[in-house]
């Protein structure tokens, strides 16, 4: 692995914020971001169109590789100098179904929550990441509230 093209949508909050805290870290290999919303990017993956983005990162090596979901999320962890570890623990078969929920907890607490979730073990690490992902899911489901004018 060389080099990552870290797609993401622009107008998601959810992809933007991961998009920074990205940026912001230190990698071992180029980390290349390109919104969904490039007009070149039909151009430069052919194919990509097929590919449904649904609030998450997609993810693809130098070599074509194609990362969703979990899998992105582990490949991003991998890329970077102090999240490698991570990414060897998240990738064991009963916590990858629970990566991308501890990918977005790292990149919204940083190094204060990855300190803390490492003294877990994989049991309380799955009970926590389980709780973030139906807390996420519910969050995701709410309708945007906006005030309406109420009619007498």
């Amino acid at each position: 692995m060389q080099k990552l093209y870290i797609l993401y949508d622009a107008q998601c909050p959810f992809t933007l914020r991961y998009r920074h805290w990205l940026g912001d870290q230190p990698s071992f290999v180029p980390l290349e971001f390109i919104p969904f919303q490039s007009p070149e990017l039909v151009a430069q993956f052919e194919g990509i169109a097929a590919y449904g983005t649904k609030a998450q990162l997609l993810v693809i090596n130098n070599d074509g590789g194609v990362y969703q979901g979990p899998s992105a999320s582990i490949i991003c962890l991998f890329a970077l100098k102090e999240y490698r570890d991570w990414a060897m623990r998240l990738s064991a078969p009963n916590l990858l179904p629970l990566a991308t929920e501890a990918f977005d907890m790292l990149a919204s607490g940083g190094k204060e929550i990855a300190r803390w979730l490492s003294r877990l073990d994989d049991t309380e690490l799955i009970n926590v990441l389980s709780y973030e992902a139906c807390r996420q899911s519910n969050q995701r489901q709410q309708p945007e509230r906006t005030a309406t004018p109420l009619k007498p």
